[in-house]
């Protein structure tokens, strides 16, 4: 009896020292009971009932609204069938606070096999229980964002095998879930970024922080996708790493872009180094240089290779100053939206030679509408700006060079009449002489590219047109020079005009016209620099004085001719002077390439041998 009063009493002190609620009820399960007979102070911490509340009162004490009903009735038919019952349901505090309570009810047996009793165990799994619904939701919505992110998520292990994988991932290898679950890192990788991949998981196990790369993955289909893949270990810090996250986000529209820009921008750095005209970029606030092409040093002749931040104060330098205004305000005027052409001067070669500018400039706007860039094209008119004023001397000479023909008719005229026996002599003369003259302005308007016309040709055109070989016959006219100098067809024209003023000078007033004197013309071939140089000397003596001298200068237009727009169009070097009984000429330009090979001898057509001799020295006095 004593063995059974003292187990009695180490139970009731383990009961009262156990954390878990413990109640004991009568076998009896019908209303009133089941009978509460027992209740540990963990049971009364429970419930808010004192011990004494609890004992000879009913479990339903504790019930309420939001109990179970079902989860009592699956109770109440355990016990009725003699079974232990373990559930959760929501029971009440005296106070009326509601908590979860799980709870495991036991039948106790007596030693004939009879309930005698029944004892459950109950635990307050409240927090619990909002902790699990807490961590639900969040694993909820993180499966949520897994699969709708619009970014390839992936968890793999160590090993690179694919764990799990969404949507955006399975669109972004073209494969489905289910396939990819059976695959591997490595066997959607290109094999050229594989030991990249490798390297970066390595890093972030080693390291246990994020690692990234880009890379290329293969699709079935054959197509290659770029991506950026971030590798996160995942776990504790404490833990071994067992997966890893791969965040995959989906470059090859940036790269494509990429390749395309820079395709364009090599297309425009190859349309630019081709262009003979300069394309230049400038920053619309500040006017800095962003972009030039090779043609922009080459026009302006500054040098951008230590930098452009003060090229457009060098290329200012550069600019006459009474063009700079003029530029100044063309920036200022596409600054505020306009298209400008401007054309200015500057000295842009070594040699300081003036050089015209045609400049184009425009505004760029930005994608908002806002001035952001300033572009520009800038030509070489320096060409043009010539062709234009050589066309003026031309047209002027035009002019001049009708009244002049029309003296060299009646000249022509005048002195075939006088040497004329018969008028039908005379008619076939005058009609010779014409077309001579046709000649003349035939190979004056000669200027492809190709068909050179020899000085030598050019001097028979206008002598014969003149009546030269009667004149070379007389002694009046002497040749010395080398056949084939063939002239730049951009020279021939002006040129033979200059020659023709002299002639007709000649004709009128000086050697050829009958008033004594004589006319000794010259020409050599030598170096000019690399480029052969034509050099013409015209040298008429013998000239009564002072009616010579009053009709040369009255020829106001052929002197300057050859003193001004020989030298401006064709680079000449000319000479002209008035001798005390004559006219000197001197004349030097370039000559076309390839008449190195000139012969020394003058044209067969003007070449009485007795005047010109075998080594070209006419007869006579000079």
């Amino acid at each position: 009896m004593s063995s059974e009063l003292d187990e009695a009493a180490l139970f009731r002190r383990a009961a009262a020292a156990a954390d878990h609620a413990i109640v004991i009820t009568e076998a009896a399960i019908e209303p009133p009971g089941p009978v509460i007979r027992f209740a540990n102070a963990a049971m009364a911490r429970l419930t808010g009932y004192a011990i004494e509340e609890l004992v000879g009162g009913t479990p339903r004490i504790v019930q309420g609204p939001a109990t179970d009903r079902a989860v009592l009735a699956e109770l109440k038919a355990a016990m009725r069938a003699g079974r232990g019952y373990a559930g959760e349901t929501i029971n009440y505090r005296k106070d009326g606070a509601a908590y979860i309570v799980d709870w495991t009810i036991n039948p106790v047996h007596a030693d004939d096999g009879t309930i005698d009793a029944w004892v459950g165990v109950l635990r307050d799994v409240t927090a619990e229980r909002r902790h699990r619904a807490a961590r639900d939701a969040t694993d909820a919505r993180l499966r949520a964002i897994f699969s709708s992110a619009s970014v390839g998520l992936s968890e793999v292990d160590e090993n690179g095998r694919f764990l799990r994988v969404n949507q955006e991932l399975c669109r972004l290898l073209g494969r489905g879930s289910e396939e990819l679950l059976r695959l591997s890192v490595a066997d959607v990788t290109v094999p050229s970024d594989l030991a990249p991949s490798v390297a970066a998981v390595r890093q972030a196990l080693s390291t246990g922080r994020t690692a990234s790369l880009d890379k290329c993955y293969h699709r079935p289909d054959g197509a290659t996708v770029w991506a950026n893949s971030s590798i996160t270990p995942l776990g504790e810090a404490s833990e071994p790493v067992r997966s890893l996250l791969v965040v995959t986000i989906d470059l090859t529209a940036r790269k494509r872009a990429e390749t395309a820009l820079r395709a364009s921008e090599e297309l425009f750095r190859q349309f630019g180094a081709a262009s003979a005209d300069a394309l230049w970029v400038r920053n619309a606030p500040d006017l800095g240089l962003i972009y030039a092409s090779p043609a922009f040093e080459r026009l302006y002749g500054v040098s951008l290779a230590s930098g452009s931040s003060d090229s457009l104060r060098r290329v200012a330098e550069r600019m006459l100053p009474e063009d700079r205004p003029r530029v100044l305000d063309a920036l200022r005027r596409v600054r505020d939206g306009a298209t400008v052409t401007c054309e200015f001067r500057l000295r842009a070669g070594a040699d300081g030679a003036v050089r015209w500018v045609r400049d184009t400039a425009f505004p760029i706007h930005d994608a908002e509408g806002r001035l952001h860039r300033i572009g520009g094209i800038s030509e070489d008119a320096t060409e043009a700006k010539t062709s234009s004023d050589r066309l003026e001397v031309l047209v002027a000479e035009l002019q001049h060079r009708t009244r002049n023909l029309l003296g060299v008719v009646r000249g022509l005229s005048n002195q075939l009449v006088a040497r004329s026996g018969s008028l039908d002599d005379f008619a076939a003369r005058f009609d010779d002489r014409l077309s001579a003259l046709a000649r003349v302005n035939g190979l004056l308007a000669r200027r492809e590219e190709g068909s050179r016309i020899a000085f030598d040709e050019l001097v028979r055109s206008e002598l014969e047109s003149l009546g030269g070989t009667d004149w070379i016959a007389a002694g009046k006219v002497t040749l010395d020079g080398p056949r084939g100098i063939r002239l730049r067809s951009s020279t021939v024209q002006t040129f033979a005009l200059a020659l023709h003023e002299l002639a007709t000078n000649a004709l009128k007033y000086g050697a050829l016209s009958g008033r004594g004197g004589r006319l000794a013309l010259r020409w050599r071939l030598t170096d000019g620099g690399g480029l052969p140089l034509l050099e013409v000397e015209w040298i008429e003596r013998g000239v009564a004085l002072d009616r010579a001298r009053v009709a040369i200068e009255g020829g106001g237009y052929g002197r300057e001719l050859i003193e001004h727009a020989l030298p401006y169009q064709l680079g000449a070097r000319t000479r002209f002077e008035l001798l005390d009984d004559g006219v000197f000429c001197e004349i030097a330009l370039p000559a076309s390439r390839g008449s190195e090979s000139a012969r020394e001898s003058v044209p067969a057509a003007l070449e009485p041998a007795a005047a010109l001799g075998s080594t070209g020295q006419a007869s006579g006095e000079d």
